[in-house]
Parts: C-alpha cells; structure tokens; sequence
C-alpha cells in the first residue's frame, strides 16, 4: 500500500497497491479504471435523467386520479385512460372505445373581483389550459408537488389584486396531492413563462421567473357549473 493526501480533504488516504507491478505500472492500472468508471457514468446519467422524468409524469398521472371525486370526473378517468393508451403504458382492448371529442370543461372558479381561476381535471386539460391561456395571465402550480395546472385570468394590461392571487394560490394547493395539509408552497408566474418540456410527456413544462405563495387547501372560491364544450 501507499498513503497519500486525499485531493479535496487532504487526509491520509491508504491506497492498495498490485506487488506485481511497479509504481508506474499501479498508476497506469488506476488510471484505467478511472477511464472506465467515468464512461460508465456518461452512459448511466442519461437513463438516470430519463428514469427520473418517467417517475415525476407517473406521480402526476397517480395524482390526478387521486383528485378524481366528483360524477363527471368519470370521463376524465376515461381520458386518462386513453393518454396512458398513447403513451404506451397500455394496451388497446378490442373492447375498449376511445373517449369521445367532447372536450370536458375545466374546473372554474369566479372570484368576487369577477375574474376567474381554472384549473385543468388531467394532464390533457393541464396543455389545454397551457394552449388557451394569453400571456400574460397568471399560472399556477404546487411547488414540486403534482398535481393540477392553474390559470388565474387577466384582463388585458390587468395585475392580480393580492385576494385574487390568494384565491387561485388556494385552488392550486386543493388540486395538489397536498390537499390535506394545512398550507402548501405554490408557484406562480405569467404564462409567457411556462413551456412545455421538448419531447415530455403530457402536462410536463418548465418555468421561470416564478414567485412562492402560501395556498390553503379550506379555503376556496365558489365553483361554477360548467357544461361540456
């Protein structure tokens, strides 16, 4: 063995040594290995990076069937069943029949100030909602917690008054997995801000330029009945 500084501590580190070979034959000899842990890593990250993604759209998928309670809530089970179809998560039965187009509305909430807060029942309404959004409203979403798209809508050159940043902050914790908890982290930022992930999944974006808000879950605006578009 040979004891040496350790690059970063700079402790004594005890290195096993091969009798057979010469100092420069052991340096050659770690050198390799080195090399070859290193290729071993490159190739690992990137199914790192692409098992990580699987996971956080699955947690999303999980979560948005968690949040499905209410009767027509079935058809959006339906369309969750037919996203995870065209994924390839399932197969196709010869039985099964594909969702009708009838586009379901989103969740609605109208606000004293007489705007309104949407939030999207599945991953396929969180890009509708993405798509009919304009800039500048604002969008929502718990802060690293899956769960539903929010849009707060501005009239044209408006700013959210504080309640109503708080109402639609309160919408986007009650659509969260964190719906039991007493105050959940919610991000928010203008629309022009938020992208869709190149080659993601449903309902995976990023986003910038966000600010945090405490939302709670118990309180919310009243919900608007809706009929299917």
């Amino acid at each position: 063995t040979i004891e040496l500084p350790d690059f970063m501590t700079e402790e004594p580190v005890s290195i096993r040594l091969d009798p057979a070979k010469d100092m420069v034959g052991n340096a050659q000899a770690y050198y390799k290995l080195h090399r070859k842990a290193k290729r071993a890593n490159q190739a690992v990250e990137p199914l790192l990076t692409e098992a990580r993604a699987e996971v956080h759209y699955l947690e999303q998928v999980s979560a948005t069937v968690e949040l499905l309670n209410e009767p027509r809530d079935l058809e959006a089970l339906g369309e969750v069943g037919e996203e995870l179809t065209a994924e390839g998560y399932l197969e196709r039965s010869e039985r099964s029949k594909p969702v009708e187009s009838v586009q379901l509305p989103f969740h609605q909430f109208a606000l004293p100030t007489g705007h309104v807060v949407l939030a999207g029942r599945n991953n396929r309404q969180n890009e509708r909602l993405l798509q009919t959004a304009a800039a500048t409203d604002l969008w929502l979403h718990a802060q690293e917690i899956p769960g539903s798209h929010v849009l707060l809508k501005l009239a044209p050159g408006a700013v959210a008054e504080a309640s109503e940043l708080q109402w639609a902050a309160n919408v986007a914790a009650y659509y969260s997995r964190a719906r039991q908890s007493t105050h959940v982290p919610v991000v928010y930022t203008e629309r022009r801000h938020v992208r869709k992930l190149k080659g993601a999944r449903p309902g995976l974006v990023n986003y910038r330029e966000e600010q945090v808000i405490w939302g709670n879950p118990a309180e919310l605006p009243e919900e608007e009945p809706q009929s299917a578009v």
